[in-house]
């Protein structure tokens, strides 16, 4: 993919509305291929898509991967260049206006702190796609720049404004907690559950496993195999049935993992708990 960005004829130059799109673009770097150092004259905002890069700012440097954002102040020197093995392909967005810096500042940038975890990929991705996709000959371009660029902002401070606060982070996490206790007799995924709350898989993931100490993944097996337990303990069912009542599609597959956790067969964690209940 060629290098393609696109300017906004009609920008106000003076920088005084809230917010005014200046121009936007994406390209497909070749290895190594950088921009800088040098200023930029707006606020810049960058999606990547994929593969990754690096970015240096004043004394910091980013790695930035698939899936992140990263920022450029305005009058701050800058310096990025794409990975040698996997070059990033990346859209941007620059804007200007009165609340610029307070957008930025509420999304979870700073001038130290340049680069975020992209909170809600598939939104932020169809709004650069969709933007992208605009002609200039349209007669209500100007509104869809606009709207497109509030969009991606929105996105963006909805979900990092909510992870930040602790408040928000346990609503998540209880949300999704709930979520596995409804569903875990289902063939759920991670990406089930990170859909549910609307969140990015891998934004969701991590704040769940920094809450919790464990996986969503690990979560979800933990929480099947305490009532495949509890089934056993107390029940007649027989290790296939309660295998299918707790999410798993065969047997092998549940003994496997029931083995890996607690150490013993389904068998005999089950002949256990017999001798157990006859045992005086």
């Amino acid at each position: 993919m060629k290098k393609n960005s696109i300017l906004n004829d009609d920008a106000d130059r003076q920088k005084n509305t809230d917010l005014e799109l200046f121009y936007f673009g994406t390209q497909q770097c070749k290895p190594g291929e950088s921009w800088g150092p040098g200023i930029k004259t707006q606020y810049k905002l960058h999606f990547v898509h994929s593969g990754k890069g690096h970015l240096k700012a004043g004394e910091k440097e980013y790695t930035i991967t698939e899936g992140q954002l990263f920022a450029c102040y305005p009058n701050e020197i800058v310096y990025y260049w794409a990975d040698a093995d996997e070059p990033w392909r990346y859209s941007w967005v620059a804007f200007d206006g009165l609340n610029s810096e307070f957008y930025f500042e509420r999304a979870g940038f700073s001038k130290s702190a340049l680069v975020i975890d992209c909170p809600n990929r598939e939104i932020i991705e169809t709004a650069f796609n969709e933007i992208l996709a605009v002609k200039k000959s349209d007669a209500n371009k100007d509104l869809n720049y606009l709207g497109y660029l509030y969009l991606i902002l929105a996105s963006i401070v909805d979900r990092t404004s909510g992870s930040t606060s602790s408040n928000n982070t346990k609503d998540y996490i209880r949300d999704a907690v709930a979520f596995i206790k409804k569903n875990y007799s289902q063939a759920i995924s991670v990406t089930d559950i990170s859909a549910d709350l609307s969140l990015d898989r891998k934004y969701f993931s991590k704040i769940f496993k920094k809450a919790l100490q464990m996986s969503p993944h690990e979560y979800l097996i933990n929480y099947r195999l305490a009532r495949a337990c509890e089934l056993m303990e107390t029940t007649d069912l027989t290790i296939a049935e309660i295998a299918s009542t707790v999410g798993y599609d065969n047997q092998f597959s549940f003994s496997r993992v029931f083995k890996k956790y607690k150490k013993v067969s389904p068998s005999e964690y089950k002949k256990d708990v017999s001798k157990n209940d006859g045992a005086v």
